[in-house]
């Protein structure tokens, strides 16, 4: 194999992909870069196993071929030099690197001792979309999703394709977020697709679709999905589990609605919880008045403090205590001017809704007093 690369290629190519090195110490190929050319294509891949990243290089082909080599080695190598084209070379087991005033020469491996890629068989189950749709949905509800091994069936992102819509929904029992979007394409003769994201997919889908342009593909199959764009692509295993009927958590009528300004609201939570203690409680209340919501926390060695905001209330004054860290990651995912906290009762279910963003839903649990 002979490769002519420019070193912002490289660069980005590596960027795409090192995400997925595994530190597993006894499978070492695992921290290896797979490099090979492919229907006149320079591919970069790295893999843990359970997610695989593959990047599109552009660069000249003077001879085909793969190999495998440590990434540790030659990332630093390619990135610290100041020369733009680069000169890729197998010779033996060694890949050459040569510039107009460099050499190096690295150990590598044959490619053949590389994880096989699996690939996603089931073309006809294709969803396309536009990647920064698909980047703001998954962004809005992974906030509400942590890593698991106790409950692997909420440790990851749930994603139902129906009707021309994907939904995208989240939870670790706290609190819930949810999220649907218009699908550009769907290619598919099953109108109903359900699947599990593995948390650390969804987390590393973020960075994936953050530089991504254009439209995203998603071919899904029973125990697996790749993502894919015009220069790369992601392919994971799925959860092996059910998803919880979380909808049955969102109340369906709200008899309390306080309208409120959200960065307001966001400024006094950051305020007040700096006397909140290690339970991270402020009590939210609504006098007699229903003027103002009061936004309270205290703790026997610090102090106390309280916060009052002007609202708009539909229903009965309340008081009700909530993690504040969990209500402020609810308030960050909207982008409205004002925002409406939704109560039934000190002990149920709380929302967090806007009429303009109205595919958008999150659901916090109060903390029992």
């Amino acid at each position: 194999m002979k490769l002519i690369i420019l070193k912002n290629n490289i660069i980005e190519g590596l960027n795409s992909v090192e995400r997925a090195i595994s530190n597993i110490s006894n499978l070492p190929i695992l921290k290896n870069l797979l490099i090979k050319t492919e229907g006149g294509r320079i591919l970069f891949t790295c893999t843990n196993l359970e997610i695989a990243i593959t990047h599109t290089v552009p660069g000249k082909i003077v001879e085909e071929g793969e190999i495998t080599i440590p990434l540790s080695v030659f990332a630093p190598v390619a990135k610290n030099l100041n020369t733009e084209r680069i000169s890729l070379e197998t010779k033996d087991s060694h890949v050459l690197v040569t510039t107009d005033n460099y050499e190096a020469t690295i150990q590598a491996q044959n490619a053949k001792e590389f994880p096989i890629i699996p690939g996603v068989s089931d073309k006809d189950k294709v969803v396309k979309m536009s990647a920064g749709k698909l980047l703001d949905a998954l962004q809005s509800v992974f906030i509400a999703t942590q890593y698991s091994e106790i409950r692997p069936e909420i440790s990851g992102v749930f994603f139902h394709v129906f009707d021309n819509e994907v939904t995208l929904a989240a939870t670790d029992s706290f609190r819930l977020a949810e999220r649907t979007v218009k699908i550009e394409d769907v290619q598919t003769q099953q109108n109903d697709i359900s699947m599990i994201v593995p948390y650390r997919t969804a987390e590393e889908l973020l960075r994936f679709l953050t530089n991504s342009n254009g439209d995203v593909e998603l071919f899904i199959e029973q125990n697996q999905v790749l993502f894919k764009t015009t220069t790369k692509q992601l392919i994971s295993r799925l959860v092996d589990g059910v998803f919880p009927e979380y909808r049955a958590i969102i109340p369906k009528q709200i008899q309390n609605e306080a309208v409120l300004n959200r960065d307001e609201f966001i400024n006094a939570l950051k305020l007040t919880s700096s006397f909140s203690g290690r339970g991270n409680n402020v009590t939210i209340t609504i006098g007699e008045n229903k003027k103002f919501l009061e936004l309270s926390s205290a703790d026997s060695s610090v102090g106390e403090n309280h916060y009052k905001i002007p609202i708009k209330l539909k229903g009965e004054p309340f008081s009700v205590v909530f993690n504040w860290r969990y209500l402020l990651d609810g308030l960050k995912i909207y982008s409205s001017e004002d925002i409406t906290l939704g109560v039934n009762a000190a002990d149920r279910p709380a929302v967090l809704k806007n009429p303009t963003e109205a595919k958008l839903v999150y659901v916090v649990m109060p903390i029992k007093s």
